[in-house]
């Protein structure tokens, strides 16, 4: 039998990046002009971007075993979000993070698994980052990617894309966010968003 997830909605291309002190400062100068700069063309390369479907009430999805919809709890793939690579950005010399990129392009996304002998929704794992506090909206998450019985798809599809508009850059000040958890022990996903910079803390 042949399994698929198909995910209509918004996905998401954002880039999480440690930057320097000097491009913290052309990021909240420039503001969105940034993105037409030379300088700036990184941000969509190295191991810091997330990529995937938003899960919100926009996202259409469905389930279907051989062609046929199938019955499945979707409140189950954000249940257990990660923890996007906190400890790494914590824990590293960076002072600053950027965070750059789009999450509002209209697409469909599919995963396909060949022969499975029976469907038992237990045996999904989701990939699913939790974005609340770096995007400052509640609920926000990401599905980068499916696993079922430990196996990825056989097959991902990302289709009917329809443009998007690039998000307001902003810049998370690491030395704020590193003083809160010595504070208040492990971050969690919800709460107030991290703290960001702004000229007048650049220039003080």
């Amino acid at each position: 039998m042949k399994l698929k997830i198909a995910a209509h909605g918004r996905s998401c291309d954002l880039a999480l990046h440690p930057v320097s002190e000097k491009t913290a400062k052309k990021i909240e100068e420039c503001g969105s002009k940034v993105y037409s700069m030379k300088m700036m063309n990184w941000w969509r390369k190295g191991k810091t971007t997330t990529w995937g479907m938003k899960i919100d009430s926009d996202c259409a999805l469905q389930v279907t075993l051989d062609d046929k919809p199938v019955k499945f709890d979707f409140s189950s793939i954000t249940k257990s979000p990660v923890k996007i690579r906190r400890r790494l950005f914590l824990e590293s010399n960076a002072k600053y993070l950027a965070v750059l990129g789009f999450d509002n392009e209209i697409c469909r996304f599919t995963w396909e698994w060949d022969n499975i002998k029976e469907f038992d929704p237990q045996k999904f794992d989701f990939m699913v980052h939790q974005w609340d506090r770096i995007m400052g909206e509640d609920n926000y998450f990401i599905l980068d990617d499916a696993r079922y019985e430990g196996k990825f798809a056989d097959r991902n599809d990302w289709c009917e894309a329809q443009g998007f508009t690039l998000v307001p850059p902003k810049v998370i000040d690491l030395s704020k966010v590193r003083q809160e958890f010595m504070q208040n022990g492990e971050l969690e996903h919800q709460g107030n968003p991290f703290p960001t910079l702004t000229e007048e803390t650049m220039r003080a």
